[in-house]
This record gives structure tokens, sequence and C-alpha cells, in this order.
């Protein structure tokens, strides 16, 4: 059987669509999100998979962002000795409680930090979100962390849906309206 040359045209643009409309699917997860919304955050427009990685949590527990599959992950870098960590932490607690039992967890990732200075931290700041410990900042650098703090936001099937750089008001009507939108779009 031979086939025109518009036939062969039509099979070749059908079997790209095939291919391509799965990548769009990836590509646009959260249409009509504006992350703009929250200075320094912005969309990673290429929505990577978030690079796996396993930790030891505060308590020698391992944590692995994996275990996080199927909740939307707010992925932040700090470190004790950083200013504007401080500022930020304890309206990212404010955040995970009112968020936690819809699908949303923080994971936060101390980077070369000693494990007491970043458990004082976690303490004193009352922080019961889940913490890891990044001595050597191995992770980090899977991360493009080059200053702190930095947020990632991972939607539940792990694909990295936008960045941060600097703090944030992680409690502001913003970023209250923001998780509750990507939370919505998950169902």
């Amino acid at each position: 059987m031979s086939l025109s040359f518009r036939g062969c045209v039509f099979l070749l643009v059908a079997a790209l669509l095939a291919v391509t409309a799965p990548i769009d699917a990836q590509t646009s997860r959260s249409p009509g999100v504006n992350y703009k919304l929250i200075p320094n955050l912005d969309e990673v427009k290429d929505h990577p998979v978030a690079p796996d990685f396993t930790l030891a949590g505060l308590e020698n527990k391992k944590i692995s962002l994996r275990d996080f599959r199927g909740k939307l992950v707010f992925l932040n870098f700090w470190a004790s000795w950083c200013a504007p960590c401080r500022e930020e932490m304890p309206a990212m607690e404010r955040l995970y409680q009112q968020f936690k039992d819809k699908g949303f967890v923080i994971l936060a990732v101390s980077v070369k930090d000693s494990p007491k200075e970043s458990l004082a931290f976690v303490k004193e700041l009352k922080l019961s979100y889940p913490t890891a410990l990044d001595p050597e900042g191995d992770v980090g650098q899977q991360y493009s962390v080059w200053g702190l703090p930095v947020t990632y936001l991972i939607d539940p099937k792990g694909i990295v849906l936008a960045r941060a750089w600097g703090p944030a008001d992680w409690y502001g009507a913003n970023a209250r309206g923001l998780i509750s939108s990507l939370l919505d779009a998950r169902k």
C-alpha cells in the first residue's frame, strides 16, 4: 500500500502530536497560576523532575524527597546562620500548619550547618515540619543553591514548578492563595 505525499505528511504530523502531547501536558502543569504574586518566585519553565535525595533528619531518621510523592512539596534550603532564613521560617511554619492536612508538606534542608546548630535553631523557632541535614552542601549543589534561602515548589508527581531566591512572606495572602490554588489544581 503506498501513501500519497499528503497522507505521509498527515501521518507525520499525527505522530508528532502524539509524541509531544505528553510533553505539553507536563510543561503546562499549573495553568492560570501566577507565581509572580510572590516576590522572587519564578516559574521553572522546563518543569524538570526534582532530583531525589536521601539525608539524615534531625533525629537521625533518613528523609527522602520521594517519601513526599503525592503531596505538594515546599522544599526550602536554609542555615542557622542565615538571617533571612530566620525571618521567613516562622511564616513557613504557619503556612505548614494551615495546609499540612490538605496534601502539603514543607521539607527544610539545612545546608552546611552542624546538626547541633540546626537542631537548636529548629527548637528555638518551634518548627514542626520535616528537617533534613546537608552538612557538605551536596544536595544544595544539585539544586543550584548558591545563596540562602532558596525554595522550590514541587508538584505531587515530583515536577519542579517554581523557585524562589531569597526570603518571602510565606504566610501572606498571596502565598496562601498560591498554595491553595496549587493544591486545588491537583484534585
